[in-house]
């Protein structure tokens, strides 16, 4: 009997190594086989580029293009794993996919990969991370949150989620920059044109998918600071890039609006640059009574140059002031000129800048 079982054990060892060693060879002819393929049929760089074109002139398309998710006081987006999968659909002869190296009770390693067989360039990324999930405490007060154990089921849609960031990072590493640039260009040209000939008809579909998500209309509008019927085409591809975000499971809305708390600190120092603005302009005032200045000081005095100061002439020199003084100078220059909403908002935006540059808050 003993000799039996050993024969049983020996033939399943030599079952798995021909299975594993089987499975490598069939890898390795795929491998083979569409390296041969794409040196026989190259890409048409042109002809790619048009079809990914038309792909992103597709609202639909454009919407699931970008993700976005908040960094400090700004806001980053960039592609999504949508538009790198198309993009690498599209321009041929990339192999790509994902699979667990190492699974044990408490944690999982996955591996991405995309590998270019024409050009012979392969990328690999990996996450290694705990088989944990975070799930809101019903009824507590304040809200707060615990890590949990998931079952079967958040536990591959918690792979999915952290798997689809690995294969958007390698396969943008694989295709060429100027491509994704190009369409994430397109897509955002998309998404206003269509937010401008149907605007109605793009804020309830945004209405609709933020209110799968339990994100009230009230809410949106404290984000915007106006009513949400007064959206731009920009802040709605802006709007739509967040909501995405937020049912892949990549942010949460919490992230993208800030406490009360916060916003109280910041209400305080945008007061406190503004009183420190106005002290510098009346004292720009009472200098100008004075005979004229230095030269070195009349580098930021434009009140004398009969051309009219131009929103990037405002900016640069915003950025270069070293006094409240020589902020209140560009400001009184640019405030007697004709000006676009976006441009004020823009000579507005860099004056906020530097006054926090130069009047930093004080800590505690």
């Amino acid at each position: 009997m003993g000799e039996l079982a050993l024969v049983d054990h020996v033939d399943e060892t030599k079952g798995k190594e021909l299975a594993t060693a089987g499975a490598a060879a069939v890898a390795q002819h795929e491998i083979q086989s569409a390296i041969i393929i794409a040196r026989r049929f190259p890409r048409n760089e042109d002809q790619c580029f048009q079809k990914l074109m038309k792909s992103a002139g597709r609202p639909s398309f454009a919407e699931d293009a970008t993700y976005s998710f908040p960094r400090g006081d700004k806001e980053v987006t960039g592609p999504s794993v949508n538009l790198a999968r198309e993009a690498a659909r599209i321009w041929g002869n990339i192999r790509f996919g994902l699979y667990v190296v190492r699974d044990d009770e408490d944690t999982r390693l996955i591996r991405g990969f995309a590998y270019d067989v024409e050009s012979n360039t392969k990328v690999e990324v990996e996450d290694d991370f705990k088989k944990l999930i975070q799930r809101k405490v019903k009824g507590s007060n304040p809200p707060r949150t615990e890590w949990l154990i998931p079952d079967e089921r958040d536990l591959r849609e918690l792979t999915n989620r952290r798997g689809a960031i690995l294969l958007r990072n390698a396969l943008l590493q694989v295709l060429p920059k100027d491509l994704i640039e190009d369409a994430l260009f397109a897509c955002s040209e998309t998404l206003k044109k269509d937010a401008d000939q149907n605007p109605e008809g793009t804020r309830k579909r945004l209405l609709v998918d933020f209110g799968s998500l339990n994100i009230t209309v009230d809410q949106i509008e404290q984000k915007l600071g106006h009513p949400f019927s007064q959206s731009t085409p920009a802040e709605i591809v802006e709007l739509r890039g967040i909501c995405k975000s937020i049912i892949d499971g990549h942010t949460t809305w919490a992230q993208y609006v800030k406490g009360p708390e916060k916003a109280a600190e910041k209400s305080a120092e945008s007061k406190a640059n503004e009183d420190a603005l106005a002290k510098g302009q009346e004292a720009l005032k009472q200098q100008q009574k004075k005979p004229a200045e230095t030269k070195a000081e009349e580098k930021t005095d434009f009140s004398h140059k009969a051309e009219p100061m131009t929103c990037k002439m405002a900016c640069e020199m915003l950025e270069m002031a070293q006094s409240v003084a020589e902020i209140a100078k560009v400001m009184n220059a640019w405030g007697d000129t004709d000006s676009t909403p976006q441009e004020r908002k823009t000579v507005v935006d860099h004056k906020d800048m530097a006054m926090r540059r130069l009047t930093p808050s004080k800590k505690k």
